[in-house]
């Protein structure tokens, strides 16, 4: 088990302020009211949303990374809600939201109820690794990676707006992602 707390201490995710481009490409797909970060972690694609008018909560189960995202709220002077939490026990009801961001984050067993929190017409938008992340940068566990369509067939009941799976260079470094952008209809 990764030790979230001391990785956020030492800084391993220190220099990310920017929200993810493809939150930035899809926000406006998402409709206007409640929007779930699960796995929020230093909250740059929460505040990101705030400021876009969206009520927004995060869900991050580090303290470390709270303090991290509520002092980049206090210097933004927006509000966004926090539940400290683990995902594996999501304590969202369901048809509420309009949105759910998941960014470099997987818990398999947790899919079905990402789609039934969202209410008609809301939009998820969801980014993470694939297992061949592992052949072209340091290892991870297998089990928090997407296997090449995957993430897709989770999402298969959704109206698709957007997938892709690529690698790409970010920060110097490749990333074998799979991204998806769906409605609930």
């Amino acid at each position: 088990m990764v030790d979230w707390d001391r990785r956020y201490k030492e800084g391993f995710y220190n220099g990310a302020k920017e929200p993810h481009s493809l939150l930035k490409r899809y926000w406006p797909a998402i409709p206007m009211g409640w929007v779930i970060d699960i796995a929020m972690g230093g909250g740059r694609d929460a505040l990101f949303l705030a400021e876009q008018g969206f009520s927004v909560c995060g869900l991050e189960r580090s303290t470390e990374a709270i303090k991290k995202a509520l002092q980049a709220f206090n210097e933004a002077h927006t509000t966004v809600r926090i539940v400290h939490g683990d995902a594996n026990a999501l304590p969202f009801k369901h048809n509420k939201v309009s949105g759910v961001v998941v960014f470099y984050f997987l818990v398999r067993s947790i899919m079905k109820d990402l789609v039934a929190m969202l209410r008609n017409g809301g939009v998820i938008i969801y980014e993470t690794f694939l297992k061949r992340q592992n052949l072209i940068d340091r290892w991870r566990n297998p089990e928090y990676l997407l296997d090449d369509g995957e993430l897709i067939e989770h999402f298969s009941n959704l109206e698709l707006l957007f997938y892709e799976e690529k690698i790409y260079i970010h920060d110097g470094k490749k990333r074998a992602v799979a991204q998806f952008v769906g409605r609930k209809t």
